[in-house]
């Protein structure tokens, strides 16, 4: 994956994001709320074999922050500047945080890229179901005019329905 440029993603960002010391794949912005939140990418092997990567958002602090429209603007800021380094690559998100709340963090999500004004160029399917017991829920993340769109899509399929129960 090529390193994504924080003065990119800063153009338009709400919330000004750091990248952290000797990690070009990690970042951070810090709320009005007080939160900071701690964004990064992880080669993803167990979805999709080739060319994906994990979207990873951890909160750090307490208190609310899903009508917060900085944030919403910080986190596509971010993944904007994901696609535009990385067109072809694709982005997965797993919400798995076991506190209960996985599938209202994964509906606002998947809302907020829906009201996206460039939602047309992209593809998003979903999988939800339980691991372990757990509720799961993820989303790929992938450009239409990748050459590789329906080959990925049945990757995608293939795996979730073997992944949960």
């Amino acid at each position: 994956m090529k390193t994504l440029r924080l003065e990119n993603i800063n153009l338009t960002a709400s919330y000004r994001v750091g990248q952290i010391e000797n990690q070009s794949l990690k970042f951070y912005f810090d709320t009005d709320a007080g939160l900071r939140y701690n964004i990064s990418f992880m080669e993803e092997h167990s979805f999709i074999s080739e060319g994906a990567y994990q979207f990873c958002v951890n909160v750090e602090g307490n208190g609310k922050s899903y009508s917060d429209s900085k944030l919403r603007s910080t986190i596509i800021s971010i993944i904007e500047e994901f696609f535009r380094s990385n067109g072809n690559e694709v982005m997965l998100y797993l919400c798995e945080t076991g506190d209960g709340k996985q599938k209202f963090r994964n509906r606002l999500f998947i809302q907020w890229f829906n009201n996206y004004k460039y939602r047309d160029l992209f593809l998003i399917r979903t999988a939800e179901g339980k691991m372990e017991g757990q509720d799961n829920f993820t989303a790929l993340f992938i450009k239409k005019n990748n050459p590789n769109l329906q080959a990925i899509i049945e990757e995608f399929d293939e795996i979730t329905s073997i992944l949960f129960d």
